[in-house]
C-alpha cells in the first residue's frame, strides 16, 4: 500500500516504452530525409535541412502503410512534398518497379501539379540500391492504394 508521504507515488516521469518509440521514429523520419537528400523524390523540390518548415515541406510517405502491414524500413519510403504526399497517399500518382511515375487517376491531379506529375518521369531515388523503395512494396501501393483508393 502506497502511504500519503511516499515519495515514490504516481509523479510525472515519463514513460519509457513511449520515449524509446517516439526517438526511434524520429531518427528514422531524420534517416530518410537524409537518405533522399532532404529532396522530393518527385518534383526535386529541395529543402534545406535547417529549414524551419522542413516538416511543412517534405513528408516521409510510407509506400505500403504500417495500417495493412507495412513494415519501418527504408525500403518502404519516398520522401515527397507536402501536396504530392497526398497524391501518393490516395493512389492518384504511383510508382513502377522501374522507379517511374505512374498516373492511376490523371483526372484528380490538379492544372498546377501537372507540370511535375509526368507520367513516366524517373523519380529522384537514392543513388544505393539497398535505400531505394522495394518493389514489393511498390507493387502493393499499385495493386491495393492506387487501384482501390478510388
Amino acid at each position: 500500500m502506497i502511504e500519503e508521504d511516499d515519495q515514490r507515488g504516481f509523479s510525472e516521469q515519463p514513460m519509457a516504452r513511449f520515449d524509446a518509440a517516439t526517438d526511434m521514429a524520429v531518427a528514422f523520419y531524420r534517416f530518410a530525409l537524409q537518405t533522399y537528400q532532404y529532396r522530393c523524390a518527385i518534383s526535386g523540390l529541395s529543402v534545406s535541412p535547417l529549414d524551419e518548415n522542413l516538416h511543412e515541406k517534405l513528408e516521409v510517405v510510407l509506400i505500403h502503410p504500417r495500417e495493412f502491414g507495412g513494415e519501418l524500413e527504408i525500403g518502404n519510403v519516398l520522401v515527397l512534398e507536402s501536396r504530392l504526399a497526398q497524391l501518393f497517399s490516395t493512389g492518384v500518382v504511383s510508382v513502377a518497379d522501374n522507379g517511374t511515375l505512374t498516373v492511376a487517376r490523371p483526372d484528380e491531379v490538379s492544372s498546377e501539379r501537372e507540370d511535375v506529375i509526368s507520367p513516366g518521369a524517373a523519380l529522384l531515388l537514392p543513388e544505393d540500391p539497398l535505400l531505394r523503395p522495394s518493389a514489393k512494396n511498390l507493387q502493393f501501393h499499385r495493386l491495393t492504394i492506387a487501384r482501390y483508393a478510388a
